[in-house]
């Protein structure tokens, strides 16, 4: 879901004040990365506090409070923008927002917003890793949420387009664990009978390095799915799937 930072966000970082909201973001400090990065208030330091405000917010269970986090994150990105207007990172957080705010309010018309916003960032940058498996995770999450025949004759939403945007998304970035921990938790959420493949996939990501809190968070949850597929439980792999997904305990 749909949901990075890349490498040269949080490293390279010449201004002291900005490096302490990278360093947060680095260390699980959500909250302080939230206040530092709104505090020097660059393009940059926005957006890591927008996706910062996301990851703080990913796990909360009641609907009201999750969109509020996702409202308030939008805002960061819109500011980023502001400051920084070509800044294709702060867009592609932005539709990202966009994306979870329709999957919480179930709305065809925010989907399709969401679709727009993210084909908008990859024309202008078609090598954008984020942007393609945003889009790999759009289409799959489309299919799954509605089924195959809705998501494509209301969405175009499509299973080949998933897998072409992810595998995209995995080329451009052969070293980040998000994209096939996604990609994997996208095909069980599609049919359980993709553990093989999903495995597969996880089993890659758990071996990749991570570079902070959130690529580590999301490398315990690759392996607690992957130890459930290894035992057979695809359904329960599924499950489990769903709910360490951004927002996918918000009841």
């Amino acid at each position: 879901m749909l949901r990075i930072l890349t490498a040269s966000l949080l490293l390279g970082l010449a201004a002291p004040a900005f490096a302490d909201a990278a360093a947060s973001f680095r260390d699980g400090k959500w909250a302080e990365s939230i206040k530092e990065g709104r505090a020097e208030a660059t393009g940059t330091s926005l957006t890591i506090a927008g996706r910062a405000q996301l990851v703080a917010a990913s796990a909360f269970t009641d609907k009201a409070a999750a969109k509020a986090a996702i409202d308030a994150a939008q805002r960061d990105f819109e500011a980023a923008l502001v400051k920084a207007p070509n800044s294709g990172e702060a867009a592609i957080q932005r539709a990202i927002a966009l994306g979870y705010r329709a999957k919480l309010d179930r709305s065809p018309g925010e989907a399709k917003a969401t679709r727009q916003a993210m084909e908008a960032v990859l024309a202008k940058d078609p090598n954008n890793a984020l942007a393609n498996a945003a889009l790999g995770g759009w289409h799959g999450g489309a299919i799954a949420t509605l089924g195959g025949f809705l998501a494509g004759s209301v969405l175009g939403a499509s299973r080949s387009a998933s897998e072409r945007y992810f595998a995209t998304a995995m080329a451009r970035e052969p070293r980040n664990i998000i994209h096939p921990v996604t990609y994997a938790f996208t095909l069980l959420d599609l049919d359980p009978d993709n553990g093989p493949k999903a495995a597969t996939l996880l089993r890659g990501a758990v071996a990749l390095p991570v570079r902070d809190a959130y690529d580590t968070q999301n490398r315990k949850g690759a392996a607690a799915v992957l130890a459930l597929l290894d035992k057979g439980d695809a359904r329960g792999a599924r499950t489990l799937a769903k709910r360490i997904q951004p927002f996918g305990m918000v009841g």
